[in-house]
Order: C-alpha cells, then structure tokens, then sequence
C-alpha cells in the first residue's frame, strides 16, 4: 500500500493557483522548479506515453483534474485515489497535478473498474465496492495434487479478480477500538435551529439529534484545532471492549456516526453543518479529524481447504463487530486484536477458524476475513467468505 497523503491537486499550467479537490487542514507548498516536456509545463519527469504498455488506459490531464475526481471516473470511487497515485509512482506530490501530463491508468483499481464495465456490457453491471466471491462456469475445475505428507487433495479453482474489499461506508460508518481517554476537545454543543430541535414542553435541556443537513454548533475553535472549510469525523464514544479469551481490556469502541463540515470559527465556538449521518447524532458526539482510509483492492484468495493445514503465522481473535456478536456472516464488520504492531495492514486476508467439539479432530475453518482498516494493536475487517456463521472469540490467522 502506498503512504496516505492528503490530495489537494490543483491545475497549474504556469500559474500556481491551488484548488483544493479534498481539503485536509491546509495546502502543501507547491513545487517551486518546473520544466517544460513537450508542449505544457511540469514539476515532473513524466514517462513518454508511448512507453505505456500497448493498449493501456491512460488520461492526460486537463484544467479542473483532481486525483479525487479522476478516481471517480475510472474506478466509480474516489476513495480509491491512492491506487491511481501508485500507477503513476513519477508524481512525487499528490497534492499538485500539471495540465498535459499523460496518467497511467491500469493496476489493481483498473482492473476493477475494466471488471464493472463488462458485467455492464453484458447485462449486469459489477459493482467496484462489493466484495465478489464465486466461480465461473469457466474455472469450476476440480485438480488434484500431493502436499509434502503425500496425502492427495482435490481442489477447485476460483477466479479472482481485483476487487474492493469494501464500501466508503464500510470506512467511515463503523469505527475503530482506541484509547479508553482518547483526548477529543471538540463536540458539537446545540442547534442552530432551537425551536425545531428542542422538545421545549418536556425538557429544553434535552436537544432532538441531529441529521444531514442540520445547522449545529460545536463547541472548541481555531485554539483546538477547528479550521474553518474542513470536515470532520462525527466520533461517538461507545462501550469498554474487553478481549472475550483473555478478558484483558482492549480498549474503548470509537463508532463513527457522520461528518460534519465547519462553516465558520470564533474563538471558542465554531459553526458547522452535517454533511453525513450513518446515524441519529446525539447532541454532545465528538469531532475528529477525518483519516484519508482508502478502499483495499486485492485479489481475494480461495477459503483455506479442509485439507490444508494452518499457514502458521501471526493468528489472534475476533474481539468485537458492528452489532452483532452471533452469526457474523458475508458482509459484516468485526474488529480483531492484530494491528500494525503485527504487521497487519489494509488488503490482508485471516483465515477464520473454530475448535472442534472433538479433541481428536482440528479447528473447524469457517471462511476468510479481508483487512480494511488498522489501528497500531487492532483493525477492522470484513467478512469475505463464510462457510459458516461466525462468533466473537472466533481465532484468525493471516494467510
């Protein structure tokens, strides 16, 4: 995965303007020494487009481009902006694009997207952003080979695609498991729109929540780290999260609940609008600066077969889920207690396992999680593939 940069990508040809395509605090200085290739004016050394691979989907850049809207245009996700930053490893700050430049637009993510376009062509459009599991008619063929104990073993091959492990509200409505006192000093404070808002009959201390759309005020300014333009994460601090084998405290559940976007600041009271809502936001849910989290794509493997034996490495514990704790299946979120201190990262698949009821039996596998986000002890992750239902405490080992 590459490093997750800000992108703010302005059009430059000789002026330096800055547009910014998805603000995140402020703007990076643009580069100060550019040259010109060709006909058009660069910072870069970009490669000759007839360099690119016969028949390669490419795209020169045009005024009013952003990584952000051209990761929409091909791969149907903005989100999924880095992975067209890493086919074009020339452009060495994401924040600035030139007009005229010529993009290499393939990899994983356009896969993807050359994927969607022919599931539409033939009638069934496949979505960029839903996990696919499955075979064709074409590669349900069984095989057979010998593993080192000589045992023969029958498998079936499946064809695998590139494809996104997940949703944008995979990323930013569920959450995470972090610091029990993570520090969040800003939070939103009322509504604007009082007589609406406030059950004045009942209790006028007790505000309806807000929604997309709704005016509110947050309480912490510019001395906090409010920064008017910007949106931020809705943070509602949830339950105390304890580890179902070891009973050790992993930490606090952090849900995301939306996004709001701050209109304007004062000293210590900023103003702000809901841009999202996964959910009902209570008055008093914290602010939090918006991670750029983009959307893994990987080929998704084969469920680990009945004959195969445990791949050995790093392995730990399904220790939470978005609202469930029985029947996790195709679909749902769950938090696991491996994270970036085990060298989990986004795009990792685990095997999902269970202890036979016999002692002289081994585990039960029971399908395959995909990593979507990490913390530096935890992550979150998807199930992928379920041969059967799911629980909390349920052991993962990475493939």
């Amino acid at each position: 995965m590459v490093s997750v940069r800000r992108v703010v990508a302005p059009v430059l040809l000789l002026m330096m303007a800055a547009t910014s395509a998805y603000g995140q605090r402020q703007s990076s200085q643009p580069p100060r020494e550019l040259h010109r290739v060709g006909d058009h004016w660069t910072a870069y050394n970009p490669p000759d487009p007839a360099s690119y691979p016969p028949g390669a989907r490419t795209h020169e850049i045009k005024s009013g481009d952003t990584l952000w809207a051209l990761a929409q245009t091909y791969y149907n996700d903005p989100y999924l902006w880095p992975q067209l930053w890493e086919s074009n490893t020339w452009i060495t700050d994401a924040h600035w694009i030139y007009p005229g430049d010529v993009l290499l637009v393939e990899g994983e993510a356009g896969a993807v997207a050359a994927s969607a376009e022919a599931g539409a062509s033939e009638g069934g459009a496949l979505s960029a952003v839903t996990p696919r599991s499955g075979v064709s008619d074409e590669s349900s063929i069984f095989t057979a080979e010998d593993q080192e104990s000589g045992m023969p073993v029958a498998r079936m091959s499946v064809d695998s695609r590139p494809t996104a492990l997940g949703t944008e509200s995979d990323i930013y409505c569920y959450g995470y498991i972090g610091d029990p006192n993570e520090p969040m000093p800003n939070f939103i404070s009322s509504h604007e729109n009082i007589d609406v808002k406030y059950v004045l009959r009942a209790n006028p201390e007790m505000p309806a929540d807000a929604a997309y759309g709704d005016l509110v005020y947050v309480t912490g300014g510019p001395g906090t780290g409010i920064v008017a333009g910007e949106t931020y994460l809705i943070v509602q601090p949830s339950q105390i999260v304890t580890h179902p084998v070891t009973g050790r405290t992993m930490g606090r559940q952090y849900d995301y609940i939306g996004q709001v976007r701050i209109l304007c600041t004062e000293d210590n009271r900023s103003r702000a609008i809901v841009v999202q809502s996964c959910r009902e936001i209570p008055i008093g849910s914290r602010l939090k600066p918006i991670p750029q989290l983009p959307i893994p794509i990987a080929r998704v493997p084969d469920v680990r077969a009945w004959c195969d034996n445990p791949s050995g490495k790093t392995s730990g514990y399904i220790v939470e889920s978005r609202e469930w704790e029985l029947g996790l299946v195709e679909g749902n979120l769950v938090q696991i207690d491996l994270g970036r201190d085990d060298a989990v990262q986004p795009g990792d698949f685990l095997t999902v396992t269970r202890p036979s009821d016999r002692s002289d039996q081994p585990e039960i596998i029971l399908g395959q999680i995909g990593v979507l986000t990490t913390e530096s002890r935890t992550a979150t992750a998807i199930v992928l593939q379920a041969r059967r239902e799911m629980f909390i405490g349920d052991k993962v080992e990475l493939r």
